[in-house]
């Protein structure tokens, strides 16, 4: 019941988004992740965690996906990348300057789905002008931000959890 609403709750917000400029850069943190390893991977609650979010995200009109270089975002969004059959980039996971020029020249008319990390995911929003001060439990993986058009001055910015 709760997906649901959280389903509907999404292509509400991503059907209502004027198409003039970006329309949305959906931002989440990658799945679980071994917790031992110089690279580690994700777990198989990970695997199913980016399933979930692959099935959330079917209904917003994604036209990209952008990964940081490490393992497990890459695998996040491969995972959601073959569910929604898109291809997805990946991008030095500390460039977050790099990350918003492709994000405002390459995708200036794209809805984007960013895979980071909790270290990243603050400096991210903070770049496109998010005033509060965001944090991310290295515990917690089930925060989506959208950021409804994130290179005008409108911006408006949305957080959600997965249930």
């Amino acid at each position: 019941m709760m997906r649901a609403i959280c389903v509907s709750l999404l292509v509400l917000v991503a059907s209502s988004i004027s198409v003039a400029a970006q329309e949305a850069v959906y931002l989440i943190r990658h799945g679980e992740k071994e917790l031992t390893g110089e690279e580690p991977e994700l777990t198989p609650e990970g695997r199913q965690r980016a399933a979930h979010w692959a099935e959330m995200l079917q209904h917003v009109g994604l036209d990209a996906i952008i990964t940081s270089d490490a393992l497990r975002t890459r695998q996040t969004g491969q995972i959601v990348a073959e569910a929604l059959g898109l291809q997805y980039s990946t991008l030095p996971r500390g460039d977050i300057a790099g990350l918003v020029d492709v994000l405002e020249f390459d995708h200036e008319d794209d809805t984007v789905l960013v895979v980071a990390h909790a270290e990243t995911i603050p400096r991210i929003l903070e770049s496109f002008g998010v005033a509060e001060d965001v944090s991310i439990e290295q515990s917690e993986f089930s925060s989506l931000f959208i950021l409804i058009r994130p290179t005008s001055t409108e911006l408006s910015v949305i957080r959600l959890l997965m249930p």
